[in-house]
């Protein structure tokens, strides 16, 4: 019974996720999926944050294109996540891990840069100097979002 509740739970998580990330598609970098996995991670586990951040990823590929990039993706998010539940283990007060959640998105956006200027046979610095804006809004973005379903998910799991 348990696992059946743990993978219903996990389907409707990425589910809540991909709609997310695709309604939000029109706005360059700006989708409430990264506070998302964050929130995950206090309300469930790091595992659970790591394989929905992964479905998510794996499920809108085929949807708006599937590339290796993916692969970077899906690393990328089990690096920040993974650093993330370390760090939230220390850190109780709201205000400080909304400042590590900024952080650490601007870390994905860092990893990520990685894998996609090899892709695009880029240069590195060049390339990831040129995407900051784009990380910055990401992590903005991120940043807001994550006391809102942070509040969200800590007074559904009371109920």
């Amino acid at each position: 019974m348990m696992m059946t509740t743990r993978l219903t739970r996990l389907a409707i998580l990425t589910a809540l996720a991909c709609v997310l990330r695709l309604t939000f598609g029109a706005f360059p970098n700006v989708k409430p999926i990264t506070a998302l996995f964050f929130v995950l991670i206090l309300a469930y586990s790091l595992a659970d944050a790591i394989v929905v951040s992964s479905l998510t990823m794996l499920v809108t590929g085929f949807l708006m294109g599937f590339s290796v990039i993916i692969l970077g993706q899906i690393i990328s998010y089990a690096l920040i996540l993974s650093f993330g539940a370390f760090i939230f283990k220390w850190l109780k007060p709201m205000i400080l891990r909304t400042l590590v959640v900024f952080v650490l998105t601007m870390f994905y956006g860092f990893i990520i840069s990685i894998f996609s200027a090899q892709l695009f046979g880029s240069q590195f610095w060049p390339f990831w100097l040129s995407g900051l804006t784009f990380d910055l809004a990401h992590a903005v973005s991120t940043a807001l979002f994550f006391p809102i379903l942070a509040t969200i998910f800590k007074n559904i799991l009371k109920t």
